[in-house]
């Protein structure tokens, strides 16, 4: 159900009372601050959700809202579509919104927005869907919506990097590089840029490797290397997609249940013992276990395990559940998913163990060369 304003013969001023209840209605006003600050225009659901104290039905229908009135419509990114926990559908502006905004003065506050986004504390999740590959924007909108920043001199800080490092053999790169964070406005209040998104956060080549041009900025004092307020290292689920710090062996001992859930139902009888069979008589029917028995037939995911670990394939269940269950989980999944012959379930996956990774900014150094 959609309450978005229909047309009218009201005359203009209908119109602008209609649109400004479109825009100030508070979870569509919080959409449209979202989309202009976002950093690539094109939130998806999940990034909504995180930022807008509502639920994902109330965002959504909000969402319709928008999209019925076209000020907003659905981007898809097909090639996403097969990669778990990456979104294929974002939301921006149309012709239209940008048009609408534009009139109500919505664009002039697109610095303050990008701020406020960039100062925001995202969760993982969040911070993937950020990184997601999407879809390109109209390059009319996405010329309306580029924000411009006056010209820097950087000039003083390419003399300083050029008589510290004379005769180094990056020093090109390193001038680039430092432009490159000055033009960006990468200060000290800025939560940095991490070293694998340096070339696509500027747009630049480097003849180095990225690190050593780095390494050496940070030596003459005009980067620092910083990592967000957190663990150092996150614990990461792949059963449940989820950040698990705190929990890391009972959400390990969850999985191996999982996964020797799945050895006990991969070996459903093939065929019933004598005994079985004389009181079932001849009518018994037998399952056809998910994987054929390790009997010249096939492997299943005890003989697999068994041969891995190198335990008789009836002892393969009490090797699980012995030592840290972290690396018997890891150590049994590697195994499944390197084989050809079985398949793993869904219901369980490694524990990875993933470090923060350093963000690099300008010093107050820096700064004052500027």
């Amino acid at each position: 159900m959609s309450d978005a304003p229909a047309a009218s013969d009201g005359g203009p001023f209908e119109e602008q009372r209609q649109i400004y209840e479109l825009l100030s209605q508070e979870t569509r006003h919080l959409v449209l601050q979202y989309i202009l600050g976002h950093p690539a225009h094109l939130p998806s659901l999940d990034e909504f959700s995180y930022l807008i104290p509502k639920n994902k039905a109330a965002i959504r229908d909000q969402l319709q809202v928008l999209e019925d009135a076209d000020v907003i419509e659905r981007y898809d990114h097909p090639p996403n579509e097969s990669t778990r926990g990456l979104p294929s559908q974002f939301y921006g502006l149309t012709e239209y919104g940008v048009d609408v905004l534009a009139e109500y003065n919505y664009l002039r506050g697109l610095p303050v927005a990008r701020a406020l986004y960039d100062n925001t504390r995202l969760s993982e999740k969040a911070e993937r869907h950020l990184d997601a590959p999407r879809p390109e924007l109209p390059s009319s909108i996405d010329r309306a919506l580029r924000i411009e920043d006056g010209p820097t001199d950087s000039s003083r800080i390419a003399d300083y990097v050029r008589e510290r490092q004379e005769g180094v053999p990056s020093v090109d790169d390193q001038v680039a590089l430092a432009k490159a964070f000055v033009e960006a406005k990468v200060g000290p209040d800025h939560e940095g840029i991490k070293r694998t998104d340096l070339l696509d956060e500027f747009g630049i080549e480097l003849e180095h490797r990225p690190k050593t041009v780095l390494d050496n900025l940070v030596d003459v004092g005009l980067l620092e290397a910083t990592k967000p307020p957190g663990p150092d290292v996150f614990a990461i689920s792949e059963r449940i997609d989820e950040i698990v710090n705190g929990r890391v062996t009972a959400e390990a001992r969850d999985n191996l249940d999982a996964l020797v859930a799945h050895i006990d139902d991969e070996l459903q009888s093939v065929e019933l013992d004598d005994e079985a069979a004389e009181i079932s008589g001849s009518n018994a029917v037998t399952s056809e276990p998910s994987v054929a028995l390790a009997d010249g037939a096939g492997r299943t995911i005890r003989s697999i395990l068994a041969s891995e670990f190198g335990v008789p394939p009836e002892r393969v269940v009490d090797h699980l559940r012995s030592g840290d269950p972290v690396d018997r989980l890891n150590a049994a999944v590697d195994a499944i998913e390197s084989s050809e012959e079985v398949a793993r379930s869904e219901e369980y996956g490694r524990i990875v163990f993933l470090s923060q990774a350093y963000r690099y900014r300008l010093t107050e150094r820096a700064m004052e060369l500027q």
